[in-house]
């Protein structure tokens, strides 16, 4: 079923037909269109990039949902894969449907059963999609959602870590005006306080050594 996958993947990617490869995907990275191809590049969807495990990955996974789903007997499956290995002996894709519905026609198949076996099997690969984004979504909320929760709460943290330092910068500020301040009273009550008592002393010494004028006089003139 890899020609299956291919051509449902070639809706949104252009392959190189000699190598089979994505055409202009360079090693081993395919990109491609989330929606069909588009003549006016102004109508393109984002484009998506898929490297080849991703590629192999999904296409064994497709191989085998449908696999599973097969019913006995020839229906929309076989009829996909008869349309797969005729494609290189039959080119011409009209005259390789109406082949290999001859083909399978003979085994049973006709078209209401070829149409609503399609229809299952669309069925099945829908139901694939909602389980599978319903476990993406799952997945979003056990890994992603926690690390949001932890990114917010980081995210807060640094707000207020960032309020808080900066009540603690003005906190400094005003401090360091303040020692500013202090030191400027300081040295000017030191100053005060030096001369004052630099006075004193002068005082103290002229009215003592006046005292003792006076009592050497006392004594020697009474």
């Amino acid at each position: 079923m890899a020609g299956l996958f291919k051509k449902a993947l070639s809706v949104f990617v252009e392959f190189d037909e000699e190598s089979g490869k994505p055409a202009n995907s360079g090693t081993n990275q395919t990109t491609f269109n989330s929606s069909t191809k588009t003549t006016s590049s102004s109508n393109e969807s984002p484009k998506i990039s898929l490297n080849s495990d991703e590629i192999e990955k999904f296409e064994k996974h497709f191989d085998t949902l449908m696999n599973d789903a097969n019913m006995p007997g020839p229906d929309y499956f076989e009829f996909c894969k008869m349309m797969e290995a005729l494609e290189a002996a039959v080119p011409d894709e009209k005259a390789r449907y109406a082949a290999v519905f001859a083909s399978l026609k003979v085994q049973g198949l006709n078209k209401e059963t070829l149409l609503s076996t399609a229809g299952k099997y669309k069925l099945v690969i829908q139901d694939d999609k909602t389980k599978f984004e319903a476990a993406v979504n799952d997945k979003l909320k056990g890994e992603v959602e926690s690390r949001k929760t932890q990114l917010k709460d980081f995210e807060n943290k640094i707000v207020q870590n960032t309020e808080a330092i900066k009540k603690l910068t003005a906190d400094i500020n005003d401090a360091q005006n303040k020692i500013q301040l202090l030191n400027a009273e300081i040295g000017e009550k030191e100053s005060k306080i030096k001369t004052n008592s630099e006075g004193y002393g002068v005082a103290c010494n002229a009215m003592l050594n006046k005292i003792n004028l006076d009592i050497q006089k006392i004594q020697s003139l009474i």
